[in-house]
């Protein structure tokens, strides 16, 4: 049983696809999976997708991902009703119904952490646990921790201490079947309003201010006078024309539409700002999602030098780094690419090739159940 309580299926956010494929890859490799996510308006109680995944749908109170802990019983009787030999919880800081829910049942629980559970200095949850006297909130979230029989997260330093011994590091990755270079769609371009010969320059994913969208866009600004560029961003709420540069905002878009969407795009940018974010101050967490995507599509990225981006997409090879927060860098980066095609089919290859060996969806799901077998035995 995968326990994601605070997510939709199907979805448009970074988690929602995270748990889908996380879903269907494990299917693939022969279990069986039953999700259970968040019920929208509308929507069945449980349904079994074409990939052999259940999806069951619920509801607490009250009805907000704070409380979501109230779940626990529904997830109780489910483990029972569907014989769950292990559970996966996708960890949230109120969550817990899953693990609990495990324990409960005399099940293994794996804990699958992708934000830190621990406080960043000037956290304002850690001073309103400060102020509850016996911190409630660390405690619950250490206890968690002790229940689960393993951990994964893409970075050990945000668990803690006494958790790092048995969790295992993965890291998100992409649908490589899925987001191809062999995608690419020219009528879809059009569409687009990208120019004949233009180079179609791509920011994908949330526009959190720590994902730079700021910048992005502040580099398209100083490149509005090169016909020559486009700049597609697809995200956010709201689609409309790009606002002082050549481009298009295309707003939150089905997952489905991803893969043709990147393809048809010759760069992306992942400009993370991460000043924006305290919690960045325990580590660079992320699992970049929309840099994989990229990869297995055949673009070359340009992204900051900071680990593991470093590792992942690798200067000169992969990506072009250029100085955080810098608009004028990104700019010069981009023109850089934009006026070599070799170099970016160059590295586009090589793109494509890493992510297929180290960052794939099945990668991500062959260790997850190494993990889950090892725990389960």
């Amino acid at each position: 049983m995968y326990a994601a309580s605070d997510q939709r299926h199907p979805g448009r956010t970074g988690g929602s696809v995270h748990v889908l494929e996380v879903a269907h890859g494990l299917a693939a490799r022969g279990h069986e999976i039953h999700a259970v996510v968040e019920r929208g308006p509308d929507q069945a109680a449980e349904e079994r997708d074409a990939q052999g995944v259940t999806w069951h749908r619920i509801t607490w109170f009250p009805p907000h991902r704070f409380f979501r802990l109230a779940a626990r019983p529904q997830l109780r009787a489910l483990i029972g009703t569907v014989q769950a030999e292990a559970v996966i919880e996708r960890y949230y800081n109120f969550g817990g119904e899953g693990v609990l829910a495990a324990q409960d049942a005399g099940v293994p629980a794996l804990l699958e952490v992708n934000s830190p559970v621990l406080d960043h200095p000037g956290s304002w949850k850690a001073v309103l646990d400060a102020a509850l006297v016996v911190r409630p909130l660390r405690r619950h979230r250490e206890r968690l921790c002790h229940a689960a029989a393993a951990l994964v997260s893409p970075l050990r330093e945000i668990v803690p201490e006494f958790a790092r011994d048995k969790t295992e590091v993965v890291t998100w990755g992409a649908n490589v079947e899925a987001f191809r270079p062999e995608r690419r769609d020219e009528a879809l371009r059009a569409r687009l309003g990208i120019p004949a010969g233009a180079t179609a320059v791509l920011f994908s994913g949330s526009f959190r201010p720590w994902h730079g969208v700021h910048v992005f866009e502040a580099a398209a600004r100083a490149l509005a006078s090169r016909a020559d560029l486009f700049f597609v961003l697809a995200g956010g709420a709201e689609g409309g024309p790009g606002v002082g540069y050549r481009g298009v905002r295309l707003g939150a878009r089905p997952y489905a539409e991803m893969p043709a969407l990147t393809a048809s795009c010759d760069l992306g940018v992942a400009p993370y700002d991460t000043t924006k974010l305290a919690q960045l101050q325990l580590g660079f967490y992320w699992s970049p999602l929309k840099i994989f995507e990229y990869m297995a599509s055949g673009l070359p990225t340009i992204t900051i030098p900071r680990p593991p981006l470093t590792e992942i997409v690798r200067d000169g090879q992969e990506a072009l780094h250029f100085r955080e927060a810098d608009p004028a860098a990104l700019a010069d980066a981009i023109v850089r690419l934009a006026g070599d095609p070799a170099l970016r089919a160059q590295m586009g290859a090589s793109a494509r090739e890493r992510v297929i060996a180290h960052y794939s969806w099945a990668v991500h799901c062959a260790q997850l159940e190494a993990v889950l077998q090892r725990v389960a035995a």
